[in-house]
């Protein structure tokens, strides 16, 4: 039915934007093991998270176009394609600049994530249903924030560093 479908929809996104948190956080919580491998200062790292933002925040201006002129599955594609091949391809850096790069780019694909939910629960659910899908689907940044230090720290711990980027870029996939 029509009902169980747009939950299915609303579901998707929920798993997108854990995803994301998940990705987003995975440098944050590696940092130690990047800032002893390539003698990175507080200043780089901070450099690194930066260049997400950036990125995220200016990107958010142009992902709701972008969204509207290409549609929202063809958005969702490209934008979780963008963020998850960074995530995944910052396990080959080995210079702070590969790791500014790769941020940026994370920060550019995530950026569609929030404009382009918002549009597909305008486009799947009624007036009266649509605060509750949203909060619902929103409501997965929190879980992914919560999931990522046990989940990106253990694989971190017993695999290194470059697996915890492998794994999680790998999820959007």
């Amino acid at each position: 039915s029509l009902a169980s479908m747009r939950w299915t929809v609303c579901a998707m996104l929920f798993a997108a934007t854990v995803i994301s948190y998940v990705d987003r956080q995975t440098v944050s919580i590696v940092a130690p093991a990047l800032s002893d491998q390539f003698h990175l200062t507080n200043e780089q790292i901070g450099r690194m998270l930066s260049a997400f933002l950036l990125a995220y925040t200016f990107g958010q201006l142009g992902a709701g176009r972008f969204f509207d002129w290409i549609g929202s599955r063809i958005g969702f594609t490209i934008s979780i394609g963008l963020w998850s091949a960074a995530n995944l391809l910052t396990a080959t850096v080995t210079r702070f600049g590969g790791f500014v790069f790769f941020r940026f780019l994370l920060g550019a694909g995530e950026s569609g994530n929030f404009p382009g939910g918002v549009k597909v629960i305008a486009e799947w659910f009624p007036p009266e249903e649509r605060a509750f899908a949203g909060g619902l689907f929103t409501s997965g940044a929190s879980v992914g924030a919560i999931v990522a230090g046990p989940l990106v720290g253990s694989i971190a711990h017993y695999w290194g560093w470059q697996a915890a980027f492998l794994v999680t870029g790998s999820l959007g996939f």
